[in-house]
């Protein structure tokens, strides 16, 4: 039997590269980086810099490219309300307010003088255009309107009201998380199997999941049991997720785990970030890094409808954050210059007896 594909989602596209359904994360320089956007049916794992601010703010990106998209949404948190999180969300506008600047090395012309033979080759950035912008520009110094939220499908998670035990995870509120999800799918017809009339995607967002908040509530339990909690639900969010018209953003704080711990979950997800800040380390004063705010990995991507995942290379990049928006760039680092007096010093001509003006002889 050949499976019905829906003509046209609110806030998708089809990538021409694997015919993958995607969603937006609502920051446009992320999507470009990920191939054009989240693949729908995937868990995308975000591992939290130390003080949990940025990450928390591409969740917000991500839950207000739904709202504007008129997708459903399904909010889970215990650190914080997830109502003050909607309420903080960035407000949409139409045209970009802060332009990406160039950053160039001094001396270096706007175009660069190469061989003519290599002039009219194909770069990178042409074949990252494969797919058609679906994000929108939302301006961080507004909020989003109450009128926009009202008329949204928003389900909140809390877990404040979860005593009773679970036979899979040491704590129940993994187990009630999950019960929550799929019921949440379930009833708004987002499995593919359902056919439902308007066909519209859930977006999944978890802050920071596996805090101390996550914590087993009996104290004989061993930390191990948070790790294999952990670990289990987002096995099990993924087989979810996999099974219906959704995506998931979770936030982790991973510098409160093992490395083995954490590379178990990396492998349960689809696509992985690493955020590390700047702020608090000796980077900060380091003037190579004065336009960025920290350091963007992308650890793993998801190798949905294809023999191998799209990976950028081994090219840097880092994130930065302005008054108004949040960006990722490819990582420009000024060329290492000496100091002006030493050089000046090795070029100067040496006069006097016995003094020879040439160091060395080459031939």
């Amino acid at each position: 039997m050949e499976k019905k594909i829906p003509k046209s989602i609110p806030g998708t596209a089809y990538s021409a590269q694997n015919g993958q359904l995607l969603v937006s994360s609502g920051i446009p320089s992320l999507d470009t980086l990920l191939g054009g956007g989240l693949p729908v049916g995937t868990v995308v794992l975000i591992e939290e810099d130390f003080h949990g601010s940025y990450s928390k703010l591409i969740l917000k990106y991500f839950i207000v490219e739904g709202i504007v998209s008129n997708h459903s949404t399904l909010i889970a948190s215990q650190d914080v309300n997830p109502s003050n999180i909607i309420k903080e969300l960035p407000a949409v506008i139409d045209s970009d307010l802060e332009p990406e600047k160039v950053l160039k090395s001094p001396g270096v012309s706007d175009k660069m003088k190469i061989a003519f033979r290599y002039q009219h080759l194909p770069t990178n950035n042409g074949a990252r255009q494969t797919v058609k912008q679906i994000g929108h520009i939302y301006d961080l110094s507004k909020n989003i309107s109450l009128a926009d939220i009202e008329n949204s499908d928003i389900c909140y998670w809390t877990g404040q009201r979860i005593e009773h035990g679970s036979r899979t995870y040491s704590n129940p509120a993994y187990n009630a998380l999950l019960k929550s999800i799929r019921n949440k799918i379930k009833d708004g017809k987002f499995f593919l199997k359902d056919s439902p009339e308007k066909r519209t995607v859930l977006r999944i967002g978890i802050h920071s999941l596996g805090s101390p908040m996550w914590l087993p509530h009996r104290k004989s339990l061993h930390s191990i049991d948070s790790t294999r909690d952990l670990d289990k639900f987002i096995f099990c969010l993924r087989a979810l997720v996999r099974s219906a018209y959704a995506v998931a953003l979770v936030t982790i704080p991973t510098h409160l785990y093992h490395e083995i711990s954490l590379d178990r979950c990396i492998h349960s997800s689809d696509i992985a970030i690493r955020l590390q800040a700047f702020s608090g380390t000796e980077l900060e004063r380091n003037q190579s890094l004065a336009e960025y705010n920290g350091f963007f990995y992308l650890t793993k991507l998801a190798a949905i409808n294809s023999l191998a995942s799209k990976h950028p290379g081994s090219m840097e990049y880092a994130f930065k954050l302005r008054r108004k928006k949040f960006s990722i760039d490819l990582l420009h680092l000024p060329p290492d210059i000496q100091d002006d007096t030493d050089s000046k010093s090795d070029h100067l001509p040496q006069f006097g007896c016995a003094i020879s003006t040439l160091k060395h002889l080459d031939f």
